[in-house]
């Protein structure tokens, strides 16, 4: 089993998807939000700042010792949009919708990270998985975009997508983000890494590696393998949830409820497992896949 929770560190919170008044549809200026997300109350560990098709300079902040900032970007104006995680550039034809693969590349030869935003936008195919299945270089989805629960005719939540890409063979991790515009919506869904240290690269390895988890509120004490069972704990505040083991195609393999859970992976047939709590409040965390 393929585990990405192998490796010993502390737990840092981070939003992957933030907007400022340098995007069309944004309202702050960049010291405001930086001064939001390392407010008490949200006490954020990373932000990456990605305003739509403009790449915001961090030069003034990169050395808050609050938070660690990435440079980001929302590339295209409306359709199949993506971010670019830890770029340093911004070059592309924002109207141009059949380039994502030339993108892509760009960005992961600046050391950057692509993840393709909110599948179900504004309709259930904004994103079609016969598109994505087309591409190349993209380390992720966001099964979770906080701003549209809020904003937009389509769904938050986008997993039905994740298993289509894992089902096919595709391994690709799962993000849940803010996608903030407005401080009413800070706060809604965030990442959850494990990394060996609080600093930019550990932080960056540890997502490509895969070791974190999203959650919308459902915190974790621990994510474990023991042989052929994975283990997860929640943290001793939180409260009971349920916990849903999913393999292929969506399907769930084995459920339980309480604050820890355990599940046998010996007998499985599916290719991957991935772990989902939920709250009876309707808080969500999600686990990266087990690759089997």
């Amino acid at each position: 089993m393929l585990n990405p929770y192998s490796n010993e560190g502390i737990w840092l919170k981070g939003n992957l998807h933030t907007h400022t008044e340098n995007s069309p549809c944004g309202h702050y200026p960049i010291k405001t939000v930086i001064d939001m997300y390392t407010s008490y109350k949200m006490d954020y560990d990373f932000l990456a700042i990605t305003d739509h098709f403009f790449l915001t300079n961090l030069s003034d902040y990169i050395n808050n010792e609050k938070i660690i900032l990435f440079q980001g970007v929302e590339f295209k104006t409306s359709g199949y949009q993506t971010l670019g995680i830890n770029v340093n550039k911004y070059d592309d034809d924002k109207d141009n919708l059949d380039n994502h693969n030339d993108l892509f590349l760009d960005v992961k030869n600046q050391g950057g990270l692509n993840i393709i935003c909110h599948p179900h936008f504004s309709k259930d195919d904004y994103w079609p998985v016969d598109k994505l299945l087309e591409l190349d270089n993209y380390i992720g989805i966001e099964i979770y975009n906080n701003n549209v629960k809020f904003d937009n005719k389509g769904r938050a939540v986008a997993t039905d997508v994740w298993d289509k890409l894992l089902s096919s063979g595709r391994k690709v991790l799962g993000f849940s983000n803010d996608d903030m515009h407005v401080f009413s919506r800070c706060g809604g869904a965030y990442n959850m890494v494990l990394a060996k240290e609080r600093s930019r690269s550990a932080i960056l390895d540890s997502i490509v590696s895969g070791s974190f988890y999203c959650t919308t509120g459902v915190l974790l004490d621990y994510i474990s393998v023991e042989g052929s069972k994975i283990c997860i704990k929640l943290q001793r505040k939180n409260l009971p949830v349920e916990f849903s083991f999913i393999g292929n195609n969506g399907e769930i393999i084995y459920r339980c409820f309480g604050s820890h859970a355990e599940f046998d992976c010996s007998s499985c047939t599916s290719s991957y497992i991935r772990v989902e709590m939920k709250r009876e409040d309707g808080a969500i965390a999600w686990t990266q896949p087990f690759w089997l």
